[in-house]
């Protein structure tokens, strides 16, 4: 039976992440499933959204009404005290932390069961749901990524907590219970091992200094580890494809709906992420059409992973 359960999504997003995404954002409003989307953001970002003509269905959230980017920056710049020695917080470093901190405090304030988090450099390449068809338990997505210090991070925060399963938790996008999220900020709170009074502080505050300026807290490995020792039955299991490196062969300018539907056979969504482009020995690969009517996106990319470097994440099928 299909769930009925009416939710909103969230997506934390820069407004130089946003223009340079933008092209493509008309396939949120197309494909997530979720009864409105919300871009979460400063003024630049609303102003964004308000001329984008993403239709009724898109909104904007301004971020400080969840949680004020300035507090977090402040307490930041303080715990990074000895290690600035007189120098500004870039609020990059900060942003990083905020944007998880923003997805988990929405849930103090969310009136729904559950809302969606997306990551703004992700688009899906098809439709789907977040429930079983038959059960209409929510899915809870893996894949295979692992960063220890996530996990080292939670331990201090949430000292009975270890990693439980193979994969990950991390896949650009997790439906979130309410109710859970809330207890799990009320448990973190509850550790009078680590200062701070709320759980963002206390995250901060359990990272090693000289880790702090490497992302090394995981909003989502965090919320799936804790959902997976003391809530299994809330939620099912599924393994997520996507295409992580999208931005390595594909160009935003250039993807057409021809490609979208390739891929879609293969992969719930594809990413750009910052940083990547095109090289020009990877031109006209995945968006040659010659080789998508004779190969899956599957098997292009497991031909090209075969040339990946060493410590790059790597798309497994079982």
């Amino acid at each position: 039976m299909e769930t009925k359960q009416q939710y909103d999504a969230l997506i934390v997003v820069t407004a130089r992440d946003f223009e340079r995404v933008q092209s493509q954002y008309h396939r949120l409003a197309a494909n997530l499933p979720a009864r409105r989307i919300f871009f979460v953001g400063n003024e630049e970002v609303a102003r964004l959204v308000g001329t984008a003509n993403l239709g009724d269905k898109v909104g904007f959230l301004d971020e400080n009404s969840i949680m004020s980017f300035e507090t977090v920056h402040a307490v930041m710049a303080q715990a990074l005290e000895g290690v600035l020695r007189g120098r500004e917080l870039p609020r990059g470093i900060t942003g990083w932390y905020y944007q998880q901190f923003l997805k988990m405090q929405y849930a103090c304030m969310c009136e729904d069961t559950y809302y969606l988090v997306w990551d703004g450099d992700t688009i899906p390449c098809r439709s789907f749901s977040m429930f079983h068809e038959e059960q209409g338990i929510p899915y809870l997505d893996i894949k295979g990524e692992y960063h220890e210090t996530y996990f080292d991070t939670l331990i201090k925060l949430l000292p009975e907590m270890r990693k439980c399963i193979e994969k990950s938790f991390i896949s650009e996008h997790m439906l979130i219970n309410v109710e859970i999220m809330r207890q799990l900020i009320r448990d973190i709170e509850a550790n009078r091992e680590i200062p701070g009074s709320t759980f963002w502080e206390k995250v901060i505050h359990a990272i090693d200094v000289q880790e702090l300026q490497s992302n090394s807290f995981s909003e989502f490995e965090t919320y799936g580890t804790y959902v997976a020792l003391h809530r299994p039955e809330a939620y099912r299991l599924r393994n997520w494809h996507s295409f992580r490196y999208g931005g390595v062969f594909y160009s935003l300018d250039t993807i057409s709906d021809e490609d979208y539907e390739w891929l879609g056979r293969d992969f719930f969504a594809i990413s750009f992420e910052k940083g990547d482009f095109v090289r020009e020995d990877q031109k006209n690969l995945f968006d040659n059409k010659k080789y998508q009517e004779k190969l899956s996106a599957r098997q292009m990319l497991e031909i090209a992973q075969e040339e990946f470097q060493e410590g790059s994440y790597i798309e497994v099928w079982e």
